[in-house]
Order: C-alpha cells, then sequence, then structure tokens
C-alpha cells in the first residue's frame, strides 16, 4: 500500500534542451522526470518491425526490475497506418492473450486523433501488478501512429479491498490527467528523429 500512496504523489514534467531544434532531438533532451525524479537510464527497444520506441527508467533500477517507467513509441505498419485506434486494439490484443478477461478503459476525441488506454495486467507468475496508461495519437499523414506509455509495478493483491480499489482509481486518474497534458510536440520531433537516423543506418 505505501508504494501505491508514494506513487500518488507523482508530479510529471518535460525537460526540453533549450534551443534544440526538432531534427536534432536526441533521447537526452527529452527526459521525464517523475515525483522530482530524473528517469536518466534511457534504451532503444529492439521489437516489432516498424516500431521505434524508447525505454525511460529511473537512474537506480534495471530495465528487468523497473518500478515505474515512461516508453516512447512510432508505429509505422502498413495495416495499422495512420489510425491511432488499431494501434490501441492490438495492444487490447495482447493484454487479453496474456490475461484473458482482463478489463481496460479506452476513450477517444471527436477527430479520432488521440486516443487514451489504460489497463491492470501481470504476468503468469503473478510477481507484480503493472498499470499501463497510454497516449495514442496520430500526426502528419504517413507517419504513422505516436504513443506515450507510463507504467507503474505494484505488488500483486489476490483480494481486491475496497482501499486498494480507491487507491487505484486514484493512481489511474493521476496517470491519465498527465498524459493528457504531455508535450506530445517534443516526443513526435524526437521519434522522428530516431527513426530517421535508423534507417540511415548511422
Amino acid at each position: 500500500m505505501q508504494l501505491l500512496r508514494n506513487i500518488l504523489v507523482v508530479s510529471f514534467v518535460l525537460f526540453l534542451g533549450v534551443g534544440v531544434q526538432a531534427e536534432e532531438l536526441k533521447p537526452a533532451d527529452v527526459v521525464p522526470v517523475v515525483n522530482g525524479e530524473v528517469y536518466s537510464r534511457i534504451a532503444r527497444v529492439e521489437g516489432e518491425e516498424g516500431v521505434t520506441s524508447l525505454q525511460y527508467i529511473r537512474p537506480n533500477e534495471d530495465f528487468k526490475t523497473w518500478t515505474s517507467t515512461v516508453i516512447y513509441a512510432n508505429y509505422r505498419i502498413e495495416e495499422i497506418g495512420d489510425d491511432p485506434q488499431k494501434v490501441a486494439v492490438r495492444l487490447v490484443e495482447g493484454l487479453q492473450a496474456l490475461n484473458p478477461g482482463a478489463k481496460y478503459q479506452l476513450v477517444g476525441d471527436e477527430k479520432g486523433k488521440v486516443v487514451l488506454l489504460d489497463f491492470l495486467s501481470w504476468p503468469p507468475n503473478r510477481q507484480y501488478m503493472e498499470l499501463s496508461v497510454y497516449r495514442i495519437q496520430k500526426d502528419e499523414a504517413g507517419e504513422g501512429v505516436f504513443t506515450v506509455q507510463m507504467s507503474v509495478r505494484m505488488p500483486f493483491y489476490t483480494e481486491m479491498t475496497d482501499e486498494l480499489a480507491t487507491e487505484l482509481k486514484t493512481l489511474r486518474g493521476s496517470l491519465l490527467q498527465q498524459t493528457i497534458q504531455f508535450d506530445m510536440k517534443k516526443v513526435i520531433s524526437l521519434l522522428k528523429s530516431q527513426r530517421m537516423t535508423a534507417e540511415n543506418g548511422s
């Protein structure tokens, strides 16, 4: 419970390099700060072809046992195109494959440009629970879909008490509010730069 209470005081801001042009942005120029802590450990996530991802964690944690993380991603996959809802569907399908019957919440704006998705998941060994919140949105035509993911791990609880349900609801609201306020322009510029660098092989 104490872990959840500590997380609830999260304040999220985005540090950006002063005077840095969009095409020159590097991962260290767009570093998230959570609850006064700089998430300065950065890794490029190697995964599905067509997806460019950067993961940020606390400097005193590692990429296997982190307790809180922020991930930026750009999906440029033909069957997805520029549709945020298709990315959301893929994420939900992955959730249901891991945790059949798991609940999720999905909302979007009227124009279909931005989608917010959140859900609670856990690994097969139930070592922890993970609350994940996504902001999923499109940019210019042909650029694919961009996402910011904020995830928090906590102890696995076999029983959802009223107290735990209230704390999870508060945490979810806090993370959703932060994703809504996120400066996506800098994240999109960073991911475009990373993608072009990878495509150029430099």
